[in-house]
């Protein structure tokens, strides 16, 4: 490593073209990627990730999930890889225009020189298994969401209050609602019950609603969500900061365990949120909602409450 192989035959350069594309001349070529590899993603690079960085490129692996996408294709995207130029300048090309010296060549024009670099990346490239996963580690993490909701776009999938506030008693009884609190493991008149709420239905609700078999949250803590909203319009959602590699490897056609997390009340358009913790694991199901990650939104939840955010770390897996 670190050497130009040796030549084959004196003189091969006199057609360069020629030689470079036979198969002495591919060999030589792919010794010298041997001899001199480069990595396109190198792990001391993940030094330096800030959240908002990271949100960026989980918002990016999300997307590719649900529309079908190479998720590797999506990251290079947000994280483009090293250049081929630095590690020529710097170790290949002073090595190979000593060859050339050596082998009494002339290349006035650079034309073999740009030859010899072009057979040599095409070779590196190759023999280069390093991927943009290579990046991150467990300690790289994002804002990873689950908003519980049946639409695809959030304007669709908000809860509203009555009243010029949030207050628990004043909610809108909507198919939002419902699907909201089946989720958290309540129904509609246990909500009723609860709160006091006599407001009718905006329109006819489904009878067989699908409800969560336990409440992953007390009904103390869904009047603290609501009332502590800062909103009149907002999304109920799980909230977890995870390492980047478990989202990397999530299947988002398969239920999905958070180990631990938190039960929020987010306003996506205004940029307010506010947390309670889950009672224990909690598993979503594909029609249960969609992932979205801090990258998704104007405001992430980080960046609204400057939350400690180590206190939010938690695992995520299939």
């Amino acid at each position: 490593m670190y050497t130009v192989p040796s030549l084959p035959a004196p003189g091969v350069f006199a057609d360069a073209d020629a030689f470079l594309a036979s198969p002495s001349g591919q060999g030589w070529l792919g010794q010298l990627a041997d001899n001199f590899p480069h990595t396109r993603y190198w792990r001391d690079r993940s030094d330096c990730w800030s959240l908002r960085s990271l949100n960026a490129l989980a918002a990016r692996i999300i997307d590719a999930r649900y529309d079908g996408h190479d998720v590797e294709e999506a990251m290079e995207a947000e994280y483009p890889p090293a250049e081929f130029w630095p590690t020529w300048h710097h170790e290949v090309a002073s090595e190979v225009r000593t060859l050339l010296q050596d082998a009494g060549g002339r290349d006035d024009g650079h034309e073999i020189l740009d030859a010899i670099r072009s057979g040599w990346e095409d070779m590196a490239a190759d023999r280069d298994d390093s991927c943009v996963s290579d990046l991150f580690a467990s300690y790289d993490r994002c804002e990873l969401l689950f908003r519980f909701s049946p639409h695809r776009w959030l304007d669709d999938s908000l809860l509203h209050s009555h009243r010029p506030w949030p207050e628990f008693a004043e909610l809108a009884v909507t198919e939002n609602l419902q699907f909201v609190l089946g989720n958290l493991g309540y129904t509609i008149g246990q909500y009723r019950k609860a709160s006091g709420n006599s407001h009718k239905a905006n329109t006819a609700l489904p009878s067989l609603a699908r409800r969560r078999p336990a409440p992953i949250v007390s009904w103390e803590q869904v009047e603290e969500l609501v009332d502590n909203a800062c909103s009149t319009s907002f999304l109920v959602c799980l909230y977890a900061i995870v390492p980047i590699p478990e989202l990397i490897d999530l299947d988002l056609t398969k239920p999905v365990t958070f180990e631990k997390c938190w039960v929020a009340s987010l306003d996506p358009i205004n940029g307010t949120f506010h947390d309670v913790p889950a009672n224990g694991p909690v598993t979503v199901m594909p029609a249960d909602g969609r992932f979205l990650a801090g990258g998704h939104l104007q405001w992430s939840p980080e960046n609204i409450c400057g939350l400690h955010t180590p206190y939010y770390h938690a695992s995520v897996r299939n």
